[in-house]
């Protein structure tokens, strides 16, 4: 269940005072700084990807904090000529989202604005990892299935501060994961292009003769930032569903719905929007694995694709050539796709079926046929044996809890479309006698958002240069402030104080 569980980028030790010469002796103390909170970072890393004890995606995200304004003011300076590089810079990082046929090499990425990009990577990925572990410390009882209430013993109870409890985690992962979208987006409008200069002049390759890897690509973050929202409306609908959760878990499925049950016109948007998203997502990062292949597929290789020995060979977009997205990240993609397509058709089938004014049953009973076959083909595809090994969790327990929620999730889906299916096509025998169309003829209305990304503020830098760069006048910044009397101090004006 979202939101997808990544693995995190890791780091070596460095420098700064090695990396850099300060010729002016002014940044002595904050480069020693600087390299204490990267300390941190490596080390808040490693912890997580080592699962030592008191590791977390929090941890991460505090030493991610602590440690980006040094990165700016660092940044800030070289372009300001106040700090120099001694040598060919290299920033020792390994990738999260690029698969490898072995382990994941350190890369030694040129460029400050590489490490600038990992260090984001970092946040936006810690982001939604927090809100992975929010969910995940939520009461149980919301991913039982019938099943196993039905062998016997207690259906558990939601008290008062469970709910209160379970709608505070649903808020806050949602919020999270608005907030790493929108900083998805930010790194894709602003950091990755800073980095195309480089990679052209490098021909693509980096130290050791490597790849770069896929996060210094523009439509991977521009992807991340769609799943990441397709995640978060998911969350909210699970919000959204909370007050019927019992009556959904341990009723008989199929109608009535509960007179408190959030509109079915509207649960088919929501889900309808978040099928575009994980589309438009997988659509984006299919871009990176086929610009890949044209880079990296020899002319012999060539011919063997387009042989006519072979007309069916095609590339499996769930599993992974090296230099390309990690398989498991493409599964979970795919999954989700497939999975809000057909609980979209479902509740559109719901709504025209109840809506008492214009029933229309036997386009309702279209929708749900559509949705049912969906939900089965999941369910006996061999995509089914490909989501036991979804999770990159640490632990055999929690892998085996994983599995048993996706299984007992899409069999819900499946009992309960079933139980509209057969109470509609009944009353489509006995009392509509209306034609089922095809589930290509029919209309189906445009997703709806409920929300967006977050604006992603970058935070202030822990130091600036001593001086500016010259303006078009080829006076310093300082100067022109104070020939136009602009400053960022506190000036003296008429009604200073008197606001109303």
């Amino acid at each position: 269940m979202p939101p997808y569980l990544f693995p995190l980028p890791t780091t070596s030790l460095l420098t700064f005072s090695s990396l850099l010469t300060d010729p002016s002796g002014s940044y002595t103390s904050v480069l020693s700084e600087a390299t204490a909170a990267r300390t941190r970072l490596q080390l808040a890393l490693k912890g997580v990807a080592d699962n030592e004890p008191g590791s977390s995606a929090l941890a991460v995200l505090d030493a991610v904090q602590v440690y980006l304004p040094y990165l700016k003011g660092i940044i800030a300076c070289l372009d300001a000529d106040e700090l120099l590089f001694r040598g060919e810079p290299n920033f020792p990082w390994t990738s999260a989202l690029t698969h490898y046929t072995l382990s994941s090499p350190i890369l030694q990425l040129p460029s400050i604005h590489s490490e600038h990009l990992f260090v984001l990577l970092t946040w936006t990925l810690s982001l939604s990892n927090y809100a992975c572990s929010i969910l995940d410390s939520l009461p149980i009882f919301e991913i039982q299935s019938q099943s196993q209430s039905q062998k016997g013993g207690s259906i558990p109870y939601m008290s008062n501060e469970d709910e209160k409890r379970t709608t505070a985690g649903l808020s806050r992962a949602v919020d999270l994961l608005c907030q790493a979208s929108g900083l998805s987006e930010y790194i894709a409008e602003n950091v990755v292009l800073q980095l195309e200069s480089i990679k052209k002049t490098s021909g693509g390759r980096i130290a050791n003769g490597n790849k770069w890897p896929i996060e210094s690509n523009r439509e991977t973050f521009k992807g991340l930032s769609m799943m990441f929202l397709a995640d978060a409306h998911l969350t909210a609908i699970r919000k959204l569903l909370l007050p019927v959760l019992l009556h959904t878990l341990f009723s008989p499925p199929g109608p009535p719905l509960p007179s408190n049950h959030p509109s079915a016109s509207l649960l088919a948007k929501l889900y309808l929007h978040v099928t575009s998203l994980y589309t438009s997502a997988r659509a984006l990062l299919k871009v990176n694995q086929s610009s890949s292949i044209s880079i990296d597929t020899s002319s012999s290789s060539t011919k063997k694709l387009f042989s006519r020995d072979k007309p069916s060979v095609g590339i499996d977009l769930d599993s992974s050539n090296e230099g390309e997205m990690i398989p498991t990240l493409k599964r979970y993609l795919k999954k989700e796709s497939l999975l809000s397509a057909a609980l979209s058709n479902k509740w559109l089938g719901i709504e025209l079926g109840e809506n008492q004014k214009s029933q229309k049953v036997g386009e309702a009973i279209s929708y749900i046929k559509d949705s049912l076959m969906k939900l089965e083909e999941m369910e006996n595809s061999k995509m089914k044996d490909k989501l036991k090994g979804l999770s990159i969790t640490k632990g055999k327990e929690r892998k085996k809890e994983e599995r048993k929620n996706r299984k007992s999730r899409i069999e819900r889906e499946i009992d309960d479309t079933r139980a509209w299916l057969r109470v509609y096509t009944k009353l489509n025998d006995t009392v509509a006698f209306q034609p089922i169309p095809p589930v290509s003829s029919l209309i189906a209305p445009s997703g709806r958002p409920i929300f967006g990304s977050k604006p992603f503020v970058p935070p202030q830098s822990k130091f600036e240069p001593a001086h500016r760069l010259p303006g078009p006048n080829g006076e310093d910044e300082e100067d022109q402030e104070k020939q136009t009397g602009k400053s960022d101090g506190d000036g003296e004006y008429a009604g200073k104080g008197n606001y109303f």
